[in-house]
Order: structure tokens, then sequence, then C-alpha cells
């Protein structure tokens, strides 16, 4: 086995121990790749696996000899990037390698990026393992620049791309988007990939490139980890410089006001007209949220300040892994103190606002990416509701006026299992209209594709209630959240999906347990209205296809896929 120092230390939030001294042996493990045993913890300490084996396969042909190996072998590969990541769609807690489980890293030499310069637009060729930041970066440095992102720049790409990463941005009522630009998730601007895929003539796992086109690459294109993905071929525009302004002084009532009482108001609503680019961060037991609006500003704002790198809000953005784990325990604990807590939250931004980050100008990565893996250790649960964008308002209305109704409910019992803000984001659907492919397929697993008996949603209004992990009652919080959520947003006047990187399907202990949710829910809120080549079941036969030995299956893939 290989000296502990050959291995690429990971980053902090990733959390892994180098496993000195367990003696184990892989049966017949190609001997040119490097592997070793870790501890594996996800970024929110929920997942937790000891001795777990993690290869690093420094070539195309030692990731294939990987693969078959552990198909023949009777092993799970896991293919895995930062592991910023809630949901166990790699590994369930308690697993270790007794259950015949092998981690691959693919951010060591998986990294190439390169670009091809079109009359129009661009298409740029990258590996999975490729960070978002380092990613955009070098697009900056090209001309080019994403519509929007998720906010964290230390996501590979290829587990963006697996959970269809998304950011937050509709057109503005006079946009004119540029030719490359999409509104909805980074997995609808793929133009083509590289899959591991089994290969039924030779009986054993090769690689093979899908086109946008082709009915096989739809699962692939947001494949929850049921697939190992090697390139992608993306499109890409041309790089804008944005304008983002911070408000703290907008009560949430106002923002999320119902649309009968909306007229002339500052409403979430009005923000998306004006620009097509906002977030919601509204912490519990307060009236103020924070509110982030982006609109395209070619050139700076005489009150703005310009900025050259991202990460421009420090004071959410620098809190040590030991504090999160303090506030954590003590809010778990003295649960009587989360108003207080919740209202110093508010004070804190809102006063370091007042120094800096309150109205910043510069490229697109450089406000695109806030958020830092330094930020509190919360969990958050996640969906996506489907609604015509006039019905933004009303959907906003109605989540809001629950969640404030139902975290009132328990306070009035002494009960406060929710310590983290509430967040929202408003996005277009991956609609295959803004892919510069003709016939270009629509991701079969996207929380946000479009459905076709509701032609006239075009937008995705995405909700997440975050908290920490060990908060009392916060399991039983969700559970009812949830219950709601799917009741409300039926299919009327809006669908919800869930969140894939998120939580969701809450039982009576913890998340991804509700057996209903994850074998009825799931699968009919990706049937309904879709058509039977591309829908929940026609995908499973097609991931079944690419794997029939399930070597890219984890518990809760085989579990969501037997519905």
């Amino acid at each position: 086995m290989p000296s502990p120092d050959s291995l690429k230390q990971e980053d902090i939030y990733l959390q892994n121990e180098i496993i000195t001294k367990i003696e184990y042996h892989l049966p017949n493990f190609p001997q040119d790749v490097i592997w070793k045993m870790i501890n594996f913890k996800n970024w929110s300490g929920e997942i937790c696996a000891d001795n777990i084996p993690y290869c690093i396969p420094r070539t195309i042909e030692e990731v294939i000899s990987v693969v078959n190996w552990a198909w023949k072998e009777n092993y799970k590969l896991r293919p895995i990037g930062q592991s910023h990541n809630w949901s166990p769609l790699i590994l369930e807690s308690g697993q270790s390698f007794k259950n015949h489980i092998i981690l691959m890293d693919l951010s060591s030499h998986f990294t190439h990026v390169n670009i091809e310069h079109r009359a129009k637009f661009s298409i740029v060729t990258a590996q999975p393992g490729v960070l978002m930041e380092t990613l955009m970066a070098q697009m900056e440095e090209q001309g080019l620049g994403f519509t929007a992102t998720p906010a964290p720049g230390d996501l590979t790409l290829g587990a963006v791309l697996a959970i269809n990463g998304h950011g937050t941005a509709i057109k503005a009522v006079d946009e004119t988007p540029l030719p490359g630009h999409t509104f909805g998730s980074l997995s609808n601007t793929i133009l083509s990939l590289s899959a591991v895929v089994w290969d039924k003539e030779n009986q054993q796992y090769t690689i093979k490139r899908f086109e946008r086109n082709e009915p096989d690459c739809a699962p692939l294109l947001t494949h929850v980890g049921g697939a190992l993905i090697l390139e992608v071929q993306f499109q890409a525009g041309q790089n804008q410089r944005l304008r983002c302004q911070s408000f703290t002084d907008i009560p949430a009532d106002e923002l999320f006001a119902p649309p009968e009482n909306a007229k002339e108001k500052q409403t979430l609503s009005y923000f998306l007209d004006k620009s097509g680019r906002a977030e919601i961060i509204l912490f519990p037991f307060t009236k103020t949220p924070w509110l982030k609006v982006w609109s395209v500003a070619p050139t700076k704002p005489a009150s703005s300040v310009e900025v050259n790198a991202p990460y421009n809000y420090p004071f959410s953005d620098n809190i040590s892994s030991t504090l999160s784990d303090i506030a954590d325990n003590i809010l778990a604990n003295f649960p009587l103190i989360t108003p207080l807590v919740g209202e110093m939250q508010y004070q804190l931004t809102h006063a370091a606002l007042q120094n800096y980050g309150k109205d910043i100008w510069g490229w697109s990565k450089n406000l695109l990416l806030y958020v830092k893996p330094t930020t509190l250790r919360v969990t958050a649960n996640g969906y996506a509701v489907l609604t015509q964008r006039t019905n933004i308002q009303l959907v906003l209305n109605k989540f809001y006026a629950q969640w404030q109704g139902l975290i009132q409910h328990y306070a009035n019992q002494g009960k406060y299992p929710i310590n983290g803000p509430l967040e929202v984001r408003v996005t277009g659907l991956d609609d295959p209209a803004e892919v510069i492919h003709t016939g270009a397929t629509v991701p079969s697993l996207s929380a946000i594709r479009p459905r076709l008996d509701h032609p006239e949603w075009d937008v995705a209004v995405w909700l997440d209630v975050l908290t920490f992990p060990e908060t009392p009652y916060a399991i039983e919080f969700c559970h009812q959240f949830e219950q709601w959520l799917f009741n409300e947003f039926d299919g009327s006047y809006a669908s919800a999906r869930v969140e894939w990187s998120k939580g969701w399907a809450y039982g009576s202990h913890t998340a991804w347990e509700n057996k209903e949710i994850l074998t009825k829910t799931i699968p009919a809120s990706l049937t309904e209205g879709l058509p039977a080549d591309n829908n929940w079941t026609s995908t499973v036969a097609a991931l079944q296809k690419h794997d029939p030995h399930h070597v890219f299956r984890s518990p809760l893939l085989d579990t969501l896929f037997s519905g």
C-alpha cells in the first residue's frame, strides 16, 4: 500500500483522515492505482463512515480498470467531489469497508478545461474534478461567464451537474438574453458528455460519448450519483458585469405579500421584474430579511464598490467548524435563546453590510460566488416549486405563512426546531429551447424540467429551511412542513419536487426514510405531465441499461429506483 504522504490532503470541509493502522486488502485491485483507507465525513457532519477505501486514478484507463474491478469483485463505486452535500447519495452513515464500497477521487487529476470560441457563443470542455471557482476563473480569462451558479465555489463541476445545481435567475421584464446563456440549472448547458457505461457486446464497462440530442443522454444530464461522468461539453456566453445590492430594511410581510395586496409594494416579484435575480435570507423570529438583488450593469454605478474577487461577505463566511459546533450545542441545549440568536444574526448582517458589501459591482464570478465552506454547518431541506411567473407571489406568500405559523406553533410549546434562516431563490426551468443544439433532450431527473401539461409554468421557486443538525424536534418540523408542501403544491397552480442535494422524505427519525415520499411522491413528480419515453420509469430503465450491475448505486438510490 502506498505511503500516507502520497495522498492528496482534502480541504477542511471534507474532513477525511488517513487511516494508517488498519490493514485491509482489496482483492485483485489494479496495482497501478493509488488507494488508501479514510474516515469520511460530509460538510455538515451528518454522514460519517469509517474505514472506507479511497482511490485516486490518474488516467481514464485507470478509472475504467477500477470500475471493472468493482463489478467483478461485487463492490460499489462512489465518485466523490468535496462532499459539500446533505443527502446520502454517496454513502449512508455507519457504512465501512465491510459494505464493499470504494470511493473515487477525480479532483486530483481530472481537472482539465478547454475553451473553443464560436461566433456567438463558446463551447467549454471540462473534466468533472475541476472546482467551480477554478472553472469560472478560467472562463473569465476567456471573456465567458454563467447567468447563475450555486453560491459555493468549492463544489466540483461533476457534483454540481449530478444534482442539477442552480443559482437564482429569471429574465428581467426588459432583458434580452445573450447567446449561450441559460436560466435553469447548469445541467441544461450540457451539449455532450462522456460517461462510463456497460458495453453489452464486450461484457465490460467502457467510456462512451453521448450527444445532447440522443435519448440515452437525458438520464445522465442529472444522474443524482447513479453514473460516472468523465467529461462534459457545455455552452457558455459572453461574461457580464453584475451589480449586487443588499437590502435589510424591507419587511418580510412586504416581500412575501399576497398577490392581491402586492400593488405598489416592494415584493420579490417586483425585484424579479426589474432585474431577474434575487435571493431572500430570513432569520427565524425576525421581521426583515437580507435581500440580495443582482442586475446586469455593464458600467459601474456611482454608488457601487468594485470587487475583483469572490466571497464578499466575510461576516458570514469565516466561521470555524469548532465555533459552528459550539453554536449547535448551545442551541440544542438551550433552545429558548433561538429568537435572540435569530435577531443577533440579523443585526450582525445589517451592521456589517453598512461597512462593506451593501452595493458591489464586478465580473459575474465575483458576485455569483459568495459562500465559503467556512460558514455555519447547518442542515437544510430543499424543494423546487414549479409555477407560472404570475404566481410567484402566491407561492411565496403560502410558503411564508406556513413557515411562520409552524415556527410559532412550536414556540408556543416551548420548542424551537428551526434556528437557521429560510432561503428563497427563483430560476427558470431547464428549457431545451435555450440549448444551442438541435433536438436537445430534457434532463430526465432535473427538479426543474418543464411539464408538458403545463406549458405556462415557466419558473421554479426554490425553498429551503435551515437549522443545526442536532436541533430537537427539527425532523418532526420538517416532516410536517414537507407534508403541507406536497399537499399545497399539488399540481393545481404549482407542483413541488425535491432538491436532490438537500433534505427530503422526512420520517419519524431522519430525512430520506419516508417510503411514501421515496417510492411514490418523488417518482410521480417526475412522471406527471411528462412523455412516456422520458419520465421516471424510462429514466430508471435507461440507468439500468447503463449500469446493469448497479456499480454506481447507493442504498438511497436503490430505494428510490425501486419505486
